[in-house]
């Protein structure tokens, strides 16, 4: 038996006013980067799209993106509160994630791995702290990566 794109709703805990909505069905994706999806019909795709596409009578074209102003779309939350739910392009949901720092490690993270290295931690240590590489510490103590993050001291 195929689910109404109305059940989705159904896979939220639909909360009042402006909180997240939390996603309580299946998710898919790779560890870091899960979305909850819905299938209805023969139409499987992210359980907010479905959301947004029913509270305001459309149908998005594949183009689209749904970009998230509460910054919790993903995993764990998956959030799918209409408030929180605009269109975007796949440009914009990109430069929304970059301002945003969703996309790759957190500025202050790169300025705390500097200063931790600076003080004579090990890298093999901040690896284990941050829960990452000591490859990537190895690339930000050399300034491989992330080497146009300042100290975050203002001139």
């Amino acid at each position: 038996m195929s689910n109404d794109p109305k059940d989705v709703f159904r896979l939220y805990d639909m909360r009042a006013g402006d909180e997240c909505w939390q996603w309580l069905g299946g998710w898919t994706g790779r560890a870091r980067e899960q979305r909850p999806t819905f299938t209805a019909g023969k139409r499987r795709t992210m359980a907010y799209r479905w959301v947004f596409e029913l509270v305001h009578g459309v149908q998005l074209t594949p183009e689209q993106q749904i970009l998230h102003a509460c910054d919790r779309g993903g995993f764990p939350t998956g959030c799918g509160n209409p408030r929180h739910l605009r269109v975007g392009t796949r440009e914009e949901n990109t430069n929304d994630a970059i301002e945003r720092e969703r996309h790759g490690m957190p500025k202050n993270v790169v300025r705390a791995i500097r200063a931790l290295l600076a003080e004579g931690r090990t890298q093999e240590d901040i690896a284990k702290l941050y829960g990452i590489s000591r490859t990537a510490v190895s690339a930000i103590a050399i300034g491989r990566i992330h080497k146009t993050v300042g100290d975050g001291v203002e001139p």
